[in-house]
């Protein structure tokens, strides 16, 4: 097989590079451009089917196929082959009812040594097991997204249960209220510890300590309101002068800083952390609370009001703020269907945060009425009319979501059926960012608070940063995270990635259906276009990879070395689509 190793090599690596063209490079932003140029908004028939069907309804496997690819970690053939005829809406309303899985439980059960610590790395195994078999996938997926909003790394340290118990808190909520939310994450012991106010204490005028303004500086500019004054459609309000308007000052971040003093572990002092402090909400100790005025946001709580009063004040405060709709609607946009949405997007869904509701074309109502409703939000993201629409030839720079390799790997992993999951088995996924050879990110492993990639990316010396479109995925894409994603995916499709049990076989795919198409390259990647890419892999990408199937030599002096050269044809196809540019934009 020499011919394959050494033509599909060149052309993964081109592959590769045809990303890091698009995306390399430096350069930041953090504020959203005042006008973005992708397509959204508005009402449009999409897919096929009959004039009176709403946008929403999935005619056909390869709308299936794009439409999990945004709402789940990816589809599998019988979801896929589940969904084909049905309004979307219909598929939403029954994953919001599915029951939840949880973290905690699972990781609770796992065996531990005698002196009673759990296998390292634990809890990232599990991670991965659940979010690619877990059955409440939106849910799932959800969370994901908020753990990029509302953002905890564990990467400097290894409390597995504070880690679960944040993962939970994020599942349990994924549906609720963005209010009842952020409360929950100010008091989890996780980002308490991550953002240093666990054991902030009031400030000293005689020693001139300050309480730490960390939590009260980030909660304001990356869970809820921003830097800069927002439309309802996510552009920035403008002052008389045509200057944007801050949010908030210095002097709001000193004051909202003296909330946030005195929370520390429960169930024992304020300096010292009990055994199970990790998974129990901090509390209030009084005495290490500031008893001063705090003013922010054109709010005043009065000098010697309370440590938790203080807190309900500044989250109510905040959480009404008139930034948090458009500014977490265009994040959760971003993190399911587009990298950089139009202003009609971005308001038709910040009114379903709003008011609590949002109703879809074919009539079907979700949420509560309550603002701040995620379950109306993220229909609303999920089941706007343009995204459902056939994109216009070329118009594919301003379109669409470029999914993050997460994303990528866990689809290949569903859409595959993979038996023997078990990902305390597979070496490769105890680190999937620091290697040269991993995914270059790692669910709960972001380097800053500032997640992998910032909301308002627009990658410099790019068609894309030509266009002023924010494309953030596109800060972690470099010739050297490319190459470590083509090696990784690489092992994994062709089942050869280290195991710490060799004897038993984990992560292991199911290439039946493909095998099957083997002895006609043409008809296997177009199996694979819908399959993975919803069928929208260009015809001359697709001609391309049945060149180099073509070149692969299929031995006839065996059954055994035809089965062989068979399988590696089949996994030679797989692994030049997941490392296609097709495979990495969803739209």
């Amino acid at each position: 097989m020499s011919v394959f190793r050494t033509r599909s090599a060149a052309a993964l690596f081109a592959a590769s590079l045809v990303l890091v063209a698009c995306g390399g490079g430096g350069g930041d932003s953090s504020v959203p451009p005042g006008t973005p140029v992708s397509g959204g908004g508005g009402s449009g028939s999409g897919g096929g089917g009959t004039p009176s069907d709403p946008a929403s309804k999935i005619d056909t496997a390869e709308e299936a196929s794009r439409f999990l690819a945004r709402a789940t970690f990816g589809g599998s053939k019988s979801e896929i082959a589940s969904l084909t005829g049905r309004d979307a809406a219909d598929w939403l309303a029954t994953e919001f009812s599915r029951s939840r899985t949880l973290t905690m439980p699972a990781l609770l059960s796992q065996p531990r040594d005698t002196e009673g610590r759990l296998q390292s790395n634990r809890v990232d195994h599990l991670y991965w097991d659940h979010i690619i078999t877990a059955n409440d996938q939106l849910r799932q997926r959800m969370a994901f997204a908020l753990s990029q909003i509302v953002v905890y790394s564990d990467a400097a340290d290894n409390d597995q249960l504070m880690r679960a118990y944040y993962q939970d808190i994020l599942i349990r909520n994924a549906f609720g209220n963005y209010r009842d939310l952020l409360e929950e994450v100010t008091y989890s012991p996780a980002m308490g510890e991550w953002l240093t106010y666990l054991r902030n204490r009031k400030g000293d005028e005689r020693s001139g300590r300050m309480p730490d303004e960390n939590y009260a500086r980030e909660i304001l500019q990356l869970f809820s309101i921003g830097l800069i004054e927002l439309n309802m459609d996510g552009t920035p309000k403008l002052d008389a002068q045509g200057q944007q308007i801050e949010t908030y000052t210095n002097d709001d971040i000193e004051g909202l800083a003296r909330v946030f003093t005195g929370l520390s572990w429960a169930g024992g002092d304020f300096n010292d952390q009990p055994q199970d402090g990790d998974i129990r909400q901090m509390v209030m100790y009084p005495e290490q609370h500031s008893e001063l005025e705090k003013v922010f946001l054109g709010t005043t709580i009065a000098a010697g009001t309370g440590g938790d009063e203080s807190i309900r004040i500044a989250l109510d405060t905040i959480f009404e703020h008139p930034n948090v709709a458009p500014f977490i609607s265009r994040l959760l946009i971003q993190r399911f269907t587009q990298s950089d949405p139009a202003p009609a997007y971005i308001e038709s869904v910040a009114m379903a945060f709003e008011t609590g509701r949002f109703t879809a074309q074919g009539g079907r109502s979700f949420g509560t009425g309550q603002r701040g409703d995620l379950e109306a939000t993220l229909a609303a993201v999920l089941l706007e009319p343009t995204i459902f629409e056939e994109p216009n030839a070329g118009a594919t720079i301003t379109t669409g979501k470029v999914r993050e390799p997460i994303l990528r790997f866990t689809h290949w992993a569903r859409a595959f059926d993979i038996s023997g999951v078990d990902a305390g088995n597979e070496r490769r996924l105890n680190d999937t960012r620091s290697s040269d050879n991993s995914l270059g990110q790692q669910p709960f492993s972001s380097p800053s608070v500032f997640n992998f990639y910032r909301p308002g990316y627009v990658a410099p010396g790019t068609g894309s940063g030509a266009q002023n479109i924010t494309v953030p995925e596109f800060q972690i894409v470099n010739e050297s995270s490319s190459v470590g994603y083509l090696n990784f995916m690489t092992d994994f499709v062709f089942e050869r990635a280290s195991q710490r049990d060799r004897d038993i076989e984990t992560y292991a795919p199911d290439y039946s259906d493909e095998l099957a198409l083997v002895d006609d390259p043409t008809a296997l990647v177009d199996h694979l276009d819908d399959l993975l890419t919803g069928g929208r892999m260009p015809d001359a990408e697709k001609v391309d990879i049945v060149d180099i199937l073509q070149t692969i030599e299929i031995r006839t002096n065996s059954a055994e070395n035809t089965a062989a050269d068979q399988e590696d044809v089949v996994q030679a196809a797989i692994t030049l689509v997941v490392n296609s540019p097709s495979y990495a934009v969803t739209w």
